[in-house]
């Protein structure tokens, strides 16, 4: 069962998105602050972020930036949910933070479900082949 990290501070729509998260058997992590996304990521590491970009304290895009440039956190991969639908907060966010998926809210339910089987199936392949590479090219 993976582990998802959802960051969103509209109470109502992190309760939805849970739900629905839950439903396709998921773990779910919540967090309503780019702070507390943080601080739970410095004790445990979920296998996807899924992060809105407006949150109270700090922006969706400054929490990307962290976590990909935190070497015991830049691998997760993280899908940024944004309710801009201008494309210069999304070369922002991809140049300066290195964000994985970028979605426009309102996402469908079976979008957002299918790109987080996306990410994490690609994740998973990914983390198979470095430890193939790392196995092939131990000394003996």
């Amino acid at each position: 069962m993976a582990k998802i990290l959802l960051i969103e501070d509209d109470p109502n729509l992190m309760m939805c998105t849970q739900e629905i998260l839950q439903t396709a058997g998921y773990l779910v992590m919540t967090a309503s602050t780019g702070q507390m996304a943080l601080d739970w990521l410095a004790n445990s590491k979920p296998d996807l972020v899924l992060l809105d970009v407006g949150l109270p304290d700090m922006s969706g895009i400054e929490v990307c930036k962290k976590i990909k440039s935190d070497s015991s956190t830049r691998r997760i991969p993280v899908i940024v949910l944004t309710a801009f639908k201008d494309n210069q907060t999304k070369m922002q966010a991809n140049l300066n933070a290195h964000a994985d998926l970028f979605l426009n809210k309102p996402v469908e339910n079976k979008e957002l479900l299918d790109a987080i089987k996306i990410i994490l199936e690609k994740t998973s392949s990914d983390n198979a082949l470095r430890r193939n590479l790392f196995r092939r090219n131990r000394p003996l």
